[in-house]
This record gives structure tokens, C-alpha cells and sequence, in this order.
């Protein structure tokens, strides 16, 4: 199946044209151009995945990878501090004062049953509207009686680990969530039970035993029901997880925990990793423009032709350019992501505006990568939308898509000197997007 995207070219101003592909993208062609460095496989695999590597250590982000990664649990250590900023009792204390959260985002759960009716008590609003609060009473009575605190989702109520799991779905094109779990005592909330994406469990406080089952199902989905795969009927292994302790496990792996005494409160990171199911999906849907996909199938003729024109759409398919799919659905993947704006007010990038020399220039979170366009260009696909840029960027966005922010000098020193100009409505074209974040300069 031969394809051709879309390629509209008109102008929107001297340094940035229209969409290539399926996405808007902007484009620099002016002074002359610079021989881009060429991302390559030797990059260091804590420089690929750092934020995976503020989970393991950047000395086992490799071996990680390579083994048990997807496969096997895995047990590492932070520094306890390291994980109590991600979010301890402070925070949670916070998110329980300042946030209206309700059911079934926040719960109760006791020996695999639901306990949260009652924890909130009803109230209308003066115009009317139905609101919920925390009875403190009831929710204290019932932690003590050996229920555990979820919060799901805990990521968007503190910013450093937003930044870490946002940072982990773009390394791993994944959705990434972490939830909360506070309980005290010896209780368990849950069962012995496997879930259907991988876990990091990251021990912020006390102290919790985990029991390891291992898997009975490769790579279980979502539509797999735990009754479908008898679970193991011993551990294989127990851990004792403290303070800083990280544990990772695949999805599919048997696994409960039940608390030592005292408070105890941890985090799951999550990781829903797309499959080849996930990508066939897409396939379908991709495959619409194409005639062949879209005529109907002889259903009302025997096998043998029913057979021969499936054959023949197989074919076509198999046909296509296996990495420039790979592109596309990465890209489809990446624009799918959940994307929480950063925004860089009180600048908006309007026509002329030009931040200060100090100003500082970052990219905002998303996936990103770097790669040769045509002669003398380079193109940065970010969050699933491609845009190609003059070579002569090349250096500065190498700099931004590794995760550093430069000053707005540095960018513009990186252009010809008649380029100069034009930096300005570059970097306010792609900060209007919300590609890039401008940062005001320091007070002196």
C-alpha cells in the first residue's frame, strides 16, 4: 500500500512554514547551516532514561533494561529523603486539606472490600451544587480499625513527582500514574492479586511485607480476569520493604502486601506500555484510506476466495515500510499522551516579542527527539508533532531535547548573524505552541 501524507507548505512567516505530515510543524531556513549531530545507539543509557534512572540508579538503568524489565521483579534502593519528596505525610496532608477529592479517586480499602461508604458527609453550596467533604472522624476511626488510604493519581498534587512520571511516560511512550497507599498496623488492602500494567513501588514511610508470587500468564491485558489464572498457591519470595526502597514488577506478577505496625505509606508507579495488539489497533484505523481496507469482504463466496483476498490484503499491508509505521505510531502514541500545560506567562509569544538575553529557554515536558531531515535541516518531533528546523539550530535543540534550558543569548548566538533576527519569532512561534517555555530573567 503506497501512502502519502499530507503536506500543506504555505508560509506563516519568514522562519516557520506549515505541517509536514499529519501535525503542524515550524520550520528555520535562513544563514547558512551547521552539520547536526546525529543522535546514535552509543548514548549512554542513563542520558536516554533519566528518569528511570532516579528510580534504579544510572548504573543499573542498562542491566535493568535487559533483564528484568518486563520479566521479573526487580529491588533496588533510593535515599529515603529522595523518596519522601515525591510525596510523603506533608503532602498528603495538603492534598487531603486543599483538594476536593472524592470517590472513587480517593478510598478505603479492607481485606479486598470496598469500606469507603460514609468517610464523606454531604452539603449543598449555595448555588445549589452537591458537595462532598471528609468526615476526619470516620476516616480516622476506620484507619485505625485497619483500613488503607488510596489516592489515585497522586502525581498531579505535587510537582516532583508529576515531573517524574510525566518524564517516564515520555520515555517509555506509556501512560504513567502513581497512586497512594497509607495505612497502619498489620493491615492488607488488597488480596494476593497481579495488575495489568508494570509497578514501581517506591516505600516512603514504615515498613511493608511483600509476597511474590511470580506469573502464571505472559503479559496479561486488561481484559484478562484474575479467576481465568489460578494464582500460585505459595510465595516464591518475601521481601521486607523500608524507607527508600523501590521494588519493581511486571505486569502479570502475583503479589500482596500487609503492613508491619505503625503508619506506613508508599507509592505505585504505574507504566500501561502499549502492545503489538495496541499497534494493530492502530493498523486498522490506518489502513481506512486505502481502498482495499475499506472494500467489502467476499463473505458470501467460498474459502478459497475468501482466503485469496484476505491474502491479498495481508500483502498489501505487509508491504509497507515497517519503520516509517514504527514513526507514525510512535507519533500517534506520543500526541495521545496526557498533557498537563506549562505555560510560560506572562510572556505568550506574540508577534514581536522578544525575551531578555537572560531569559531562560526550556522545552516543555513531552516526548522529544532529534533526527536529519533534508539537506540542511534537522526535525524535532515533539509530544507527536514533527517540525523541521534549520541545521544550524541543531546544537541549542540538542541542548533543550536533553532535558537542559539555555539563555535566550545562547540560542540566538547559535544563528548566522543575518539569522539573528529571525530567532526571536522562532522561539515566540514555538512558546506560542507551547513547545518551548520562556523563563523571565533573574531580577538583578
Amino acid at each position: 500500500m503506497e501512502r502519502t501524507e499530507p503536506t500543506p507548505t504555505a508560509r506563516m512567516d519568514p522562519i516557520t512554514t506549515g505541517p509536514t505530515g499529519t501535525e503542524p510543524t515550524a520550520t528555520a531556513r535562513t544563514g547558512p547551516t551547521a552539520t547536526p549531530r546525529t543522535p546514535t545507539g552509543t548514548t549512554p543509557p542513563d542520558r536516554r532514561f533519566p528518569n528511570l534512572a532516579r528510580l534504579v540508579g544510572p548504573e543499573a538503568v542498562g542491566p535493568f533494561l535487559a533483564g528484568p524489565f518486563g520479566r521479573d521483579a526487580f529491588r533496588t534502593r533510593l535515599e529515603p529523603d529522595t523518596a519522601r519528596r515525591l510525596f510523603g505525610w506533608p503532602e498528603l496532608k495538603e492534598a487531603l486539606a486543599a483538594h476536593r477529592l472524592a470517590p472513587p479517586r480517593l478510598r478505603l480499602e479492607q481485606g479486598g472490600a470496598d469500606v469507603t461508604k460514609g468517610l464523606f458527609r454531604s452539603r449543598r453550596s449555595r448555588r445549589g451544587l452537591l458537595l462532598q467533604d471528609i468526615d476526619a472522624a470516620v476516616l480516622n476511626a476506620r484507619l485505625r480499625d485497619g483500613a488503607t488510604l488510596i489516592l489515585d493519581a497522586a502525581n498531579e498534587l505535587n510537582p516532583p513527582l508529576r515531573a517524574l512520571c510525566a518524564g517516564l511516560a515520555a520515555e517509555f511512550g506509556c501512560a504513567c500514574q502513581a497512586n497512594l497507599y497509607a495505612c497502619w498496623g498489620t493491615s492488607q488492602g488488597f488480596d494476593v492479586h497481579w495488575d495489568d500494567h508494570d509497578v514501581f513501588v517506591v516505600q516512603v514511610e514504615g515498613r511493608k511485607r511483600w509476597a511474590l508470587y511470580g506469573s502464571t500468564r505472559a503479559f496479561p491485558t486488561r481484559r484478562d480476569h484474575h479467576g481465568e489464572h489460578p494464582r500460585p498457591e505459595a510465595p516464591t519470595r518475601e521481601t521486607v520493604l523500608e524507607p527508600g526502597d523501590v521494588l519493581y514488577l511486571p505486569r502479570g506478577y502475583w503479589h500482596a502486601a500487609v503492613g508491619l505496625g505503625g503508619p506506613t505509606l508508599h507509592l505505585t508507579i504505574g507504566l500501561t506500555r502499549k502492545s503489538g495488539s495496541d499497534f494493530l489497533h492502530w493498523l486498522a484505523d490506518h489502513a481506512l484510506s486505502e481502498p482495499a481496507a475499506r472494500a467489502d469482504l467476499p463473505l458470501e463466496r467460498d474459502d478459497a476466495v475468501l482466503g485469496a483476498h484476505l491474502a491479498g490484503l495481508i500483502s498489501a499491508l505487509a508491504a509497507e515500510d515497517p519503520e516509517a509505521l514504527g514513526r507514525l505510531y510512535r507519533r500517534h502514541v506520543e500526541a495521545g499522551q496526557a498533557q498537563r500545560p506549562e505555560l510560560s506567562f506572562p510572556f505568550l509569544g506574540e508577534t514581536g516579542e522578544k525575551p531578555g538575553p537572560g531569559a531562560r529557554v526550556r522545552l516543555s515536558p513531552g516526548a522529544a527527539r532529534l533526527r536529519d531531515g533534508g539537506e540542511g535541516e534537522v526535525v524535532l518531533s515533539w509530544r507527536g508533532t514533527e517540525f523541521t528546523v534549520s541545521a544550524e539550530m541543531a546544537g541549542p535543540l540538542h541542548e533543550l531535547v536533553d532535558g537542559r534550558a539555555l539563555a535566550y543569548a545562547e540560542v540566538e548566538a547559535a544563528a548566522s548573524q543575518a539569522a539573528r533576527p529571525l530567532v526571536a519569532g522562532f522561539v515566540a512561534e514555538m512558546a506560542a505552541r507551547g513547545v518551548l517555555l520562556i523563563e523571565p530573567e533573574p531580577a538583578s
